[in-house]
């Protein structure tokens, strides 16, 4: 456990919010059990900060630069640094751009267009790319394509910082993947499907960036779907867990790594809210936090060391909207 205390970045959904309100920052005690407010970054009228990624030395990325498509909802600095790669969910298309010395964020150097579409008529109409990963290598960066069923993998050229696609996996048709989590050995990759209500569990080809799904795992309860909305997905650092969250039941689920290619389910905890768009764990791995969109607010869990259960320490913060969270 942590001797200090632990620091957030909450980032939020501003429409209907105070526009002044935007990004959040809060300190949590080593165990989880309190957590307070520290102050509040306002942003520009009308902009949603729907997801944070720092820099590998904590700083914040300086600037603002337009990634030439629509409904950014991710982003990763990867390149040790170097770029901040970012999802564009409405326009299905990926923009890199690379990060000065001084941590400015400078114009465009990468883009890439996602083509085609999948079965699931409301949801897959085109593309619609979700999420960014950097591979466990750091040769190739991820990018996870709900609309096609795909997951495409680029490099970033290291002269011009142009996204120059290496491969393209393929999942089954109407799994609609959303957020990859990678196994610390680097072998194995879980694929969250929101539309599928499965994981895909994939081994990982760390010369070419392909992702092959070895099996689906259904996560849901007795085989009966019913609304529920997967949404993000983590490994524990030794690599012994897997967390997902999963919207509509507003659960946990914790599954056991014993074989990381067989998952097996520990627990499944509410999650002490309404619609948890993400989670995220503390670096040490003792901590869980929960971003509850509908309700409002943050939920902090304590992780069982030995069977990895989460429980709730008791702890929520009241942010309005929050989409995600860093800790650092």
């Amino acid at each position: 456990m942590s001797d200090r205390n632990f620091e957030l970045l909450i980032g939020t959904y501003t429409e209907g919010q105070d526009p002044e309100r935007g990004i959040f920052r809060a300190a949590v005690t080593p165990d989880g059990t309190r957590i307070e407010l520290r102050g509040v970054t306002s942003v520009a009228p009308n902009v949603d900060p729907t997801w944070l990624a720092a820099s590998p030395d904590g700083r914040f990325v300086l600037g603002a630069q337009a990634t030439g498509g629509s409904g950014t909802c991710h982003a990763a600095v990867v390149n040790g640094g170097a770029h901040v790669v970012a999802a564009d969910y409405v326009s299905g298309s990926v923009a890199a751009h690379p990060i000065a010395a001084d941590g400015t964020l400078g114009e465009r150097s990468g883009f890439a267009q996602h083509a085609g579409s999948g079965p699931y008529v409301e949801r897959q109409a085109g593309p619609h790319a979700h999420m960014i990963a950097e591979g466990p290598n750091g040769r190739f960066v991820h990018a996870i394509d709900l609309g096609t069923d795909t997951v495409y993998a680029y490099e970033i050229d290291e002269a011009s910082g142009a996204l120059i696609e290496a491969s393209r996996s393929k999942l089954r048709p109407a799994f609609g993947p959303r957020h990859l989590a990678f196994h610390p050995d680097g072998e194995l990759g879980y694929v969250i499907g929101e539309l599928g209500f499965e994981v895909a569990i994939c081994a990982y080809e760390a010369a070419t960036g392909e992702l092959d799904p070895l099996a689906y795992l259904p996560i849901v309860d007795d085989g009966v779907l019913g609304e529920d909305f997967p949404s993000g997905i983590r490994v524990s650092n030794d690599g012994r867990f897997l967390h997902l969250a999963v919207r509509g039941p507003d659960t946990l689920r914790t599954y056991s790594l014993g074989d990381p290619r067989r998952p097996e389910l520990v627990s499944v905890v509410p999650t002490g809210g309404r619609w948890p768009r993400d989670i995220v764990l503390s670096p040490d791995g003792t901590l869980l936090f929960c971003s509850n969109q509908q309700s409002n607010d943050v939920t902090v869990f304590a992780l069982d060391p030995r069977t990895g259960v989460p429980s709730a320490t008791g702890a929520v913060l009241a942010v309005p909207a929050p989409s995600c969270v860093i800790v650092r």
